[in-house]
């Protein structure tokens, strides 16, 4: 018996053996069809066994298998593939997205390409499309409405206007520092500075200079635990774009043009029915008090000054390359005409990009990328400036018929210039020249472990002329300054990154590296006054000068750790840390360490409800971080400058302005809460978060006596906290080969408020004070907290007449007393934001559309104080009658109210409008408005032309297309475009409106060509 089960044992060995003999090692990569880029986790496993393995970082695998096997690769969002092993011993698999064509790896920091599921914070892609299709020129205005959590502020209509930008709300309590956040193009950080003139032109911001026509995407990290890896810099967020590369295969050209037709979006309505004068009588006067206009023409002063502008743009690519090197050029020009006159800006971009494999385990890349931009505007302003002088212009003078025969300026009162004399005599020339260059190297050291080095430079320069002719109102003498701004950034970055499969489930990744940057900024300035001659723009032509100068350097360092360690493709943990070391701190205080950690996990997988029909995706994410900010160069210890000389004597003056030499780095905490949910195989995928910052060690200038020799004292103190909370949906209704449809929507809301204030302190004005209202932070308070003089209305719950007027003995609506008390009026910041859009393609025809909500906040528009006193405003059309206030006065004691219905009359005239200081002061009736608005913030139309009408050309594809920007507005608000910012682009003043070149809404016409 024994013999015959040997017997049989040995059988089964011998015939066995032929199949343990033909196992082999199969190897390979796995790539995506979309961009050629490996996919790290994809799933392969032996079809009708237990065995699964997952591609590493770099895409790549290994199996073992017979040769009979079928192996199964499956990736989420991706059509899975069958592979028979047969005689192979090298499978490389091409995976092609599902229906919804999403990518699942996006960029984060350092630019490294991540699982979109392995990520435990949120983030949020645009992709190359979405941004080009607006047309416009500066890449932040094409976030508008498109990203959840982001507020996009531009400064207005004029020509070459910058934007702000702000993610989940203000961090620092300080009111000059730079809560936006930065910028990163291809793993190097680029300046994104404003370098604003006061509020007197709307210069700007350096983003701007990018080419949109360059970039394939931008990824926008959010919160702490998404860019701690960029230290401090990154404490606001960080926007990381990914420029356009070339790929391997035949050369590909492209040919894009686009020109537009911009108009003024929104204007104040104006009465006609009075002209020119005072107290009912003609007087050449700026008011518009006057007799009934009878006979006599009258003009709109904003229909006369403002014309159609025009920008034209014209871009060129060309890439191509093959499977060792590859190569991408791009050159682009756009010139704009600006909607005022005497306005123009410019720029032109020259990009070459390119990589090099020079063998299995080296890979160089680099860039370089030139450009000029430039032009000029008319001086603006809140008290003085072109838009100032044409808010005041009456409606019975032609601002348009300004010279007299001899060349003077025509005017009807010295109080005001002419404002289009004035864009003609008082204006800004710049002209920046900037490179962007980047060089890197990747070592392949082993399959498991890469080695990348990539240094940066961001250099501009940035020439600037101002001028004001001689007998301006502002410059009686004759003006002007030459300002040269050079700014230097270099930055290296090295890290090390391995990816190792333990086992069959677990994999792991480390990422070890080190970060230099150093910054040079100067800010030389020579200003001359009391002009020689008359109209000629030359520094030489002055009697008196006075030079400037701001010199700054800085130097951080880094060095940082990242590992994720992942189980079955469907829990990732990840750990983060950080050390800088800031040259702006005290020498104790410089090095400062912070930590994040992220956990996400794909519960579908688990619940194996992967290729459920309805809910096919989801996951769940939670990670809490912190990031540090240091202090802007000089804010510690004493600092000296040179005195003005008088009568050929000079001086050293010492700073009024002392930092404590125990200084710590502000540091922002954050967690957040959110999760991915994907519905009907990918085609409806909504994205909900929720995050809470904690930004803790303020560095703010606190008023101090100054019986200590110093008038303001730098130090740690006061929080703030934000909430926030995010939605993004996106739905794919329907993808057929000859239709498709697409819906995207996302809101938001960010909520913040000051825990506390430095000790001693009260509060902080944060914003410019008006005579009117001002912004100022308390403890309990939000930042963009209003404070002002509101009417006085009854209170009293139990009162039939609550929220009612309080009528005064003189029949007017009482303001509270004393006026030294400030009261709380509003809050500059919206209560939540919101982007609905759709594109809908049928064959070659592409429609799209997004309109971008705002509900809630409250702006202060500087003009219609003017337009009251003046008369111009259509509100000051009801004059010279009596009237009755609805509201309530008070018959009983102040202690004991008693509240019967107002009946005194009172007289509406021009005293009341312009010289009744109270009624001017009250918030419903200065320029405080409630902005909140929807706009059709983009609409397009686009056709592809038929291939059989080019198959005959050397033409591949072309299309032609038809794009407006902000076509359609509708709020409440009275006034110009209540988005545009009067205090530029690069200024923490929010709510400030209506003194800059108002925004425009513009079509443009489009001709894109492929060969």
């Amino acid at each position: 018996m024994n013999r015959k089960l040997l017997l049989l044992f040995w059988c089964i060995i011998l015939l066995a053996s032929p199949a343990f003999a033909q196992q082999v090692i199969v190897t390979g990569k796995v790539t995506s069809s979309d961009d050629g880029l490996p996919i790290p986790g994809v799933s392969i496993k032996i079809k009708g066994a237990t065995t699964v393995v997952q591609t590493n970082g770099e895409g790549t695998y290994s199996i073992k298998a017979a040769p009979t096997d079928v192996l199964v690769y499956s990736y989420i969002s991706m059509v899975a593939q069958e592979k028979v092993v047969g005689t192979q011993t090298v499978i490389n698999v091409v995976l092609k997205s599902s229906s919804t064509n999403l990518n699942e790896v996006v960029v984060t920091a350092l630019g490294v390409k991540v699982q979109k599921r392995a990520l435990g914070y949120a983030t949020q892609e645009i992709k190359a499309d979405q941004i080009t299709n607006t047309n416009q020129s500066n890449l932040v205005n094409a976030l508008k409405g498109k990203a959840s959590g982001v507020q996009i502020t531009s400064t207005g209509g004029a020509a070459g206007a910058g934007s702000r930008i702000q993610i989940r709300g203000i961090n620092s309590l300080n009111p000059s520092a730079d809560n936006q956040p930065l910028f990163v193009i291809d793993g190097i950080p680029i300046s994104n500075n404003t370098d604003q003139v006061g509020d007197n032109f709307q210069n700007t911001n350096r983003s701007a200079d990018i080419n949109p026509e360059d970039i394939e995407t931008m990824t926008i990290l959010k919160g702490p635990a998404a860019s701690v890896l960029y230290g401090l810099r990154a404490a606001n967020g960080a926007v990381i774009i990914t420029s356009k590369s070339g790929k391997s295969g035949k050369p590909s050209f492209s040919f894009k043009s686009s020109y537009s037709f911009d108009q003024v979006n929104m204007t104040p309505e104006i009465q006609t029915t009075y002209g020119n004068g005072n107290g009912g009588a003609y007087v050449s006067s700026v008011n518009t008090w006057g007799p009934k206009i009878e006979g006599l023409p009258t003009y709109n002063p904003y229909d006369e000054f403002f014309k159609t502008g025009h920008q034209a743009q014209n871009s060129f690519t060309f890439s191509g390359g093959n499977e060792s090197a590859t190569y991408f050029t791009s050159i682009s020009n756009s010139d704009q005409t600006g909607i005022v006159p005497n306005s123009e800006y410019g720029k032109t971009s020259i990009r070459l990009a390119g990589t090099l494999k020079a063998s299995d385990k080296f890979k160089f890349e680099g860039s370089a990328n030139y450009i000029n931009s430039g032009g000029q505007n008319p001086r603006t302003g809140v008290s003085s400036g072109t838009i100032f002088y044409l808010m005041r212009h009456t409606n019975t003078v032609n601002p348009s018929d300004y010279l007299n025969a001899d060349g003077s300026e025509k005017t009807y009162n010295g109080s005001i210039q002419n404002p289009t004399y004035f864009t003609e005599n008082a204006f800004m020339k710049d002209n920046v020249n900037r490179i962007i260059g980047n060089l890197g190297v990747e070592f392949k050291a082993a399959d498991w472990l890469t080695f990348n080095y990539k240094a940066g430079i961001d250099n501009y320069t940035d020439f600037r002329q101002v001028y004001n002719e001689k007998g301006l109102l502002i410059s009686n003498l004759g003006s002007m300054t030459e300002q040269r701004i050079s700014y230097s950034e270099i930055n290296s970055n090295f890290f090390a990154r391995a990816t190792k499969q333990l086992g069959e489930k677990w994999m792991a990744t480390f990422l070890l590296g080190h970060s230099f940057t150093h910054i040079d900024r100067t800010n030389l300035s020579l200003n001359g006054a009391q002009a020689v001659v008359n109209n000629v723009e030359s520094i030489n032509n002055y009697n008196v000068y006075t030079t400037t100068t701001a010199p700054s350097k800085k130097n951080i360092i880094g060095v940082f750790g990242d590992l994720t360690l992942s189980y079955d493709n469907t829990v990732f943990l990840n750990v983060t840390g950080r050390n800088d070391w800031s040259s702006t701190l005290p020498v104790n205080n410089r090095s400062f360490f912070y930590p994040s950690t992220s956990l996400s996990y794909v519960f579908t997988e688990t619940l194996g409800l992967q290729d459920n029909p309805i809910f096919n995706f989801g996951k769940l994410r939670a990670s809490y971080a912190e990031v540090g900010k240091d202090a802007d160069p000089y804010q510690v210890g004493l600092y000296y400058s040179t005195m003005q000389a008088f009568s050929g004597v000079t001086g050293i003056r010492r700073d009024v302005k002392v930092g404590s030499e125990n200084l710590r780095p502000e540091r922002t905490k954050g967690l957040e809460f959110g999760g991915e949910f994907k519905f009907f195989k990918n085609k409806l995928t909504l994205d909900a978060n929720y995050a809470i910052l904690n930004s803790i060690d303020q560095i703010v200038p606190v008023p101090i006596s100054y019986a200590s020799g110093f008038d303001i004292y730098v130090t740690n103190a006061g929080e703030i906290r934000n909430k926030s909370l995010e939605f993004l949906l996106n739905a794919n209704i329907i993808n057929s080969k000859d239709f498709q449809w697409d819906i995207n929507a996302n809101w938001s809301r960010t909520k913040g408020r000051v825990l506390s204030m430095p000790e001693g302190v009260s509060e902080i004005q944060f914003n410019p004070e008006s005579p009117w209202v001002k912004q100022i932070i308390k403890t309990g308070g939000r930042p963009g907290d209003w404070y002002g003089w509101p009417y006085t209305r009854v209170t009293d719950a139990n009162s039939e007449y609550e929220g009612q007027l309080v009528i005064g003995a003189d029949g007017y609506p009482i303001i509270p007393a004393p006026l030294s008390e400030n009261y709380l009026i509003g809050n500059a910041y919206p209560d939540w934001v919101g982007g609905i859009g759709s594109s809908l393609t049928y064959k070659g025809l592409t429609f799209s559309f997004l309109f971008n909500i705002k509900k809630g906040g409250d702006v202060f528009d500087i003009p219609k104080t003017q337009r009251f006193s003046t008369g111009i405003g259509a509100e000051t059309q009801l004059r010279d009658v009596q009237v009755i206030f609805k509201g309530v006065k008070n018959v009983g004691t102040v202690e004991s109210p008693v509240y019967v219905a107002n009946d005194k009359t009172v007289l509406i005239d021009q005293n009341f409008y312009s010289q009744s200081y109270p009624y001017k002061l009250s918030a419903e009736n200065n320029g405080f408005q409630d902005a909140s608005w929807i706009r059709l913030q983009n609409v397009s139309l686009s056709y592809d032309l038929p291939k059989m009408w080019l198959k005959k050309s050397f033409i591949r594809s072309a299309s032609v297309s038809v794009t407006a920007n902000n076509l359609w507005l509708s709020t409440s608000f009275n006034g110009f475009d209540p988005e545009a910012s009067a205090y530029g682009s690069g200024s923490n003043s929010v709510g400030y409106v209506g003194t800059g070149v108002p925004a425009t809404r513009n079509i443009f016409v489009g001709l894109n060509v492929n060969f």
